[in-house]
């Protein structure tokens, strides 16, 4: 059993603990991914939906426990922004600074790595400025050296899921992820979804073996 933060649901209500640990329980134990790919996912979810209240500092709480560095949660939101919007990614720059503090994690501030494997993630525009602009900051993101490969496609997942975005941009990201981890492990990543939200999770597993079960297939 993965170890995770519960202590501040029990001040509040003891039942939605339990309630919490038993689905961290199913969601965690989850083969496929690794606890700090599982905590890099829910709390790219947090970002994407703007959502900077305790579930975030809990989110940090788990990170923290499991190794994660500051530096490493500060790659995570400006990978995350291209998909949640920097609004938001600004947001939980500004959350993370004092539940840092609180917590007593060391804000370390060094200026990022990049790298030059941007794995090739294009998303369809039209617009010829919006086309230039995704291109850019895809490129951009997908540069995070503090994050991996695999870590940064399991990451660009839950932002689709999360903003119940399955069309195009979501194949050509299923695409990747299955490339670079393979199917089974892409699949459990798409379940642990089912933590933030089950309808989106049905829908995007339903979606993910549309496009396993299409006549082009999907080699792992």
């Amino acid at each position: 059993m993965v170890e995770l933060p519960s202590s501040p649901l029990a001040l509040i209500d003891p039942d939605f603990e339990e309630m919490a640990l038993q689905t961290g329980d199913l969601t965690f134990g989850l083969p496929g991914t690794t606890p700090r790919e599982k905590l890099l996912q829910v709390t790219a979810h947090d970002i994407c939906r703007a959502s900077f209240g305790l579930p975030f500092k809990m989110h940090v709480m788990g990170m923290h426990m499991h190794g994660v560095p500051y530096v490493d949660m500060l790659a995570l939101i400006r990978f995350v922004a291209v998909y949640s919007g920097y609004p938001s990614a600004a947001g939980a720059l500004g959350a993370i600074a004092p539940i840092a503090d609180e917590l007593g994690i060391e804000r370390t501030t060094a200026r990022s790595r990049q790298v030059d494997d941007q794995s090739g993630v294009t998303v369809p525009a039209r617009d010829s400025w919006l086309a230039g602009f995704v291109d850019s900051r895809l490129k951009r993101a997908w540069s995070e050296a503090r994050l991996s490969l695999r870590e940064r496609a399991f990451v660009a997942l839950t932002a689709h899921v999360s903003q119940h975005s399955l069309g195009a941009s979501f194949r050509r990201h299923v695409q990747l992820a299955v490339e670079i981890a393979g199917v089974d492990d892409v699949r459990d990543a798409i379940r642990f979804t089912a933590e933030m939200g089950i309808t989106e999770a049905v829908a995007a597993l339903a979606e993910l073996d549309h496009l396993l079960n299409a006549p082009e297939g999907m080699q792992s």
